[in-house]
């Protein structure tokens, strides 16, 4: 069968779709590998004709994106949503309908939460997919409808989780379109080594779209995979997109050490995503050996009762060791801050940004507490009416949810405030620079631009 998988175009500027990262692009300067996105290709062209168009990362306009679907006619087509698109992608899908007759799957975070109400209020739609996509589109594509982690009308399969991720195919990173690392301009690519967080922070979508219960491929499948990447693909530069990267610590060494027997270490670098107390000096250590680069972890807050409040699990200790080890390595780090959480108010941010910089971060970002449908967060935000339902504003780069103690004008000032703190000093400056290329040099003025206006905002 002809199937069709879409990253569609999104309103008026670009968006990241993937998982527990959406965002519009400013928020990281650009758009992301939606890995995902990837992993579905490379499932679905094992058996069928496969188009793949990633209308974000190609640049794709919306009436070049329905002209490619008017001509590949395809039997099914699968889109990628996003909780602050969601009307925007539900009208595409609804365009390729009326355009081509294809059947319509959708996924996503949003639509995982709301797939009763999707489906009743739009026709056009005919699967959505809760939670992990592979196997219960594959069954889909095989006619088997009824099946977990399917709905549709007169079925609801819940949520699906994949149990043996060795058995998927590598995604399709061969079909992508070529994604840029914005400080260096180098082509990178997002890699999922694993899923699933056991961990209940209380504004994290991974609990219920990944599961509770943490499951890894195993080191020999990476490496073959970051083999074909680097050598085929000739994609040198890689992020670990997983939930926590180093919660197997075990699991990473022997990751590290099959990198630097097959020789990546000495031609290729890498990134990862963690949590504070999944890390340590020794690790760090061997990481760094195998290529690592960068590290990227939650620290969330600077305020041990908001940790608390929003059940973090980490004491402000653990972010104090885990970026020192980082650094005492030789690595980056980048330090993820949410404000506008629960119990948030002007002291605490004020300790928030304070920390941030005692902490000597490479980079910070801070996000605005974001009320994602699979999140606690969101039903404690609507069950308290902080949150009014403007969709389209619930993204980590904008502030959607107002307190009676903290107003969304509020986090919106110190959310400004914290970038301008943080950034303008001559260690932030110092540390930017030490990374970028000339490549990265000649774009900088372009992300400046865009950035200091979504900052804005």
């Amino acid at each position: 069968m002809r199937v069709l998988l879409l990253n569609p175009p999104a309103p008026e500027v670009k968006y990241n779709r993937d998982g527990r990262c959406q965002s519009e692009a400013n928020a990281w300067l650009d758009t992301f590998p939606p890995a995902t996105f990837a992993s579905i290709g490379g499932s679905v062209r094992e058996k069928h004709d496969l188009k793949l168009i990633d209308c974000i990362g190609a640049s794709i306009t919306t009436s070049e994106c329905l002209k490619e679907a008017r001509d590949f006619n395809p039997d099914y087509t699968i889109l990628s949503t996003s909780t602050p698109t969601i009307d925007f992608d539900l009208q595409i899908a609804k365009s390729i309908k009326e355009q081509t007759n294809t059947k319509i799957i959708i996924y996503g975070e949003y639509v995982t939460v709301f797939s009763d109400e999707i489906l009743k209020k739009n026709p056009h739609v005919d699967f959505i997919i809760r939670s992990e996509p592979e196997t219960p589109i594959m069954s889909i594509l095989d006619g088997n409808y009824k099946v977990a982690g399917v709905s549709m009308r007169g079925w609801n399969g819940g949520l699906w989780n994949e149990p043996d991720l060795d058995k998927l195919p590598y995604p399709a990173y061969d079909l992508m379109p070529g994604y840029r690392f914005p400080l260096t301009g180098e082509k990178w690519m997002f890699v999922r080594s694993g899923r699933g967080c056991p961990y209940t922070c209380i504004y994290c979508v991974m609990p219920r779209l990944g599961g509770g219960k943490p499951r890894y491929h195993s080191p020999e499948y990476m490496i073959k995979q970051l083999r074909w990447l680097a050598n085929d693909l000739d994609i040198k530069l890689w992020m670990f997109w997983d939930e926590i990267a180093t919660y197997d610590r075990e699991r990473m060494l022997k990751i590290c050490e099959g990198i630097m027997a097959a020789g990546l270490h000495s031609k290729c670098k890498w990134f990862c995503t963690t949590r504070v107390d999944r890390f340590d000096e020794k690790l760090a250590s061997k990481m760094y050996e195998a290529g690592c680069r960068m590290v990227s972890f939650g620290i969330e807050s600077g305020s041990q009762d908001i940790l608390d409040r929003n059940k973090k699990g980490i004491r402000l200790e653990h972010s104090r060791n885990a970026v020192s080890a980082a650094r005492k390595a030789g690595m980056r780090t980048i330090g993820h801050m949410i404000i506008g959480l629960p119990g948030e108010n002007d002291d605490t941010v004020r300790e928030t940004i304070e920390f941030s910089k005692r902490l000597k971060l490479s980079f910070a970002q801070f996000y605005a507490a974001t009320p994602f449908p699979a999140s606690e967060f969101y039903v404690m935000a609507l069950k308290n009416k902080w949150f009014q339902g403007d969709w389209d504003k619930v993204q980590q780069g904008d502030v959607s949810i107002s307190y009676p103690n903290f107003s969304k004008e509020r986090m919106e000032y110190w959310r400004r405030k914290a970038y301008r703190e943080f950034y303008l000093r001559p260690f932030a400056i110092c540390e930017g620079f030490k990374m970028m290329s000339f490549r990265g040099m000649t774009r900088m003025p372009g992300y400046l631009v865009n950035f200091l206006s979504w900052m804005g905002k």
